[in-house]
């Protein structure tokens, strides 16, 4: 497929889930299940609809998860479907952006790099493709927008791991990045450097977006990480690095970033404001449609909710009622009632005269 010769596709799914504790003692993060499915299945899903037909996963192996490891591959193995999956193990303690600098040399083409524990639906990546080729960018950021329901901002307080989620983001009017910082990263200030108001003197600056952990990079940024080996988090400091790089003239190596401006999407569109600029990194931010991290408790229940009423494009796979969804194996005595928004597993076996209201009933893994 053309995407897949265009793009080459890096799931990063190394983290532990300790934000997700109990829930991941036994169970990896990655094959948690979400409306009955494991997390995992929803990247490889995404991707095989959209036409790649290779993948690489990241993860990690060491004493204390090398079953959860073992687990994960093994699953995927089974489910991968007409995907061609690699897995690429790394040390436990490195950062996502080394990561990428350790299988740097397997990457030959501009690349998107999805995390582990987001479910989004399929046409957002052909957005981010289509803007990352028209802008010729060095990095293209998908963001969604945070709408706060009072039930979300009570949960989030009762959640210390949460309180300090989110993004200050400014935007030029062409979409251009210009300033990128984690709420997490910062002290009781956000400082602005004068430069960059002189430069982008119409900037919007964004408390209700956030990172969703989606990326399509240019390949030859892999070249950045290789000279400055002290960046280890494509979030926390690749990111801001590509940023600020957006106000030379030329690279610290002293050359500029390829240009495909000989394409035909180049020559249709110019996006570029200041001829000086020698990369751009833009944001291509979600309006409708489902984009989701699950990384908290929280999120995870949201996620299940959301995803068992059926009505997104992603399904449970449980064979589809007028309303619910009941495996085929399961036994349901008579008087019993499913109510809507239902997910029975296999083998599930429940009484008679019982009531099913929204919930998900599931053997044990």
């Amino acid at each position: 497929m053309a995407q897949q010769q265009e793009f080459q596709v890096i799931i990063l799914a190394g983290g532990t889930g300790s934000r997700m504790y109990p829930l991941t003692e036994e169970i990896p993060k990655y094959l948690l299940p979400v409306a009955n499915r494991p997390l995992i299945t929803y990247q490889l899903e995404l991707l095989e609809k959209a036409g790649f037909q290779d993948v690489i996963i990241i993860t990690t192996e060491s004493n204390n998860n090398s079953k959860t490891s073992m687990d994960l591959r093994r699953y995927v193995a089974e489910v991968k479907g007409k995907l061609t999956v690699t897995f690429e193990i790394v040390e436990p303690d490195i950062g996502t952006a080394q990561a990428l600098a350790k299988i740097r040399r397997k990457l030959r083409h501009d690349f998107m790099v999805i995390s582990g524990d987001l479910i989004v639906e399929e046409h957002f990546l052909h957005g981010m493709a289509d803007m990352h080729r028209s802008r010729d960018a060095a990095v293209t950021v998908l963001l969604r927008k945070e709408v706060i329901a009072p039930e979300t901002v009570q949960a989030k307080k009762k959640d210390d791991a949460t309180s300090n989620e989110g993004d200050f983001i400014g935007l030029f009017e062409d979409d251009r990045i210009v300033l990128f910082a984690a709420v997490a990263d910062l002290d009781d200030t956000l400082d602005v450097n004068k430069s960059v108001l002189k430069r982008y003197p119409n900037v919007t600056l964004h408390s209700d977006l956030v990172d969703a952990h989606f990326y399509i990079f240019s390949r030859w940024v892999l070249d950045c990480l290789e000279k400055y080996d002290g960046i280890t988090s494509i979030k926390g400091e690749f990111i801001p690095f590509l940023v600020k790089l957006q106000k030379r003239k030329k690279l610290a190596r002293g050359g500029n970033p390829p240009s495909n401006t000989s394409s035909l999407v180049s020559k249709m569109t110019s996006t570029r404001k200041h001829e000086s600029d020698s990369l751009g990194c833009f944001a291509y931010i979600v309006d409708e449609g489902y984009c989701q991290r699950v990384n908290t408790i929280h999120s995870y229940m949201q996620a299940n909710a959301k995803l068992s009423t059926g009505k997104l494009k992603y399904l449970p796979w449980e064979h589809p009622g007028k309303n619910n969804f009941i495996h085929e194996t399961a036994q349901i005595e008579p008087q019993t009632a499913v109510g809507p928004e239902c997910i029975v597993g296999q083998s599930t076996i429940i009484g008679s005269k019982s009531s099913v209201k929204k919930k998900l009933h599931r053997k044990t893994l």
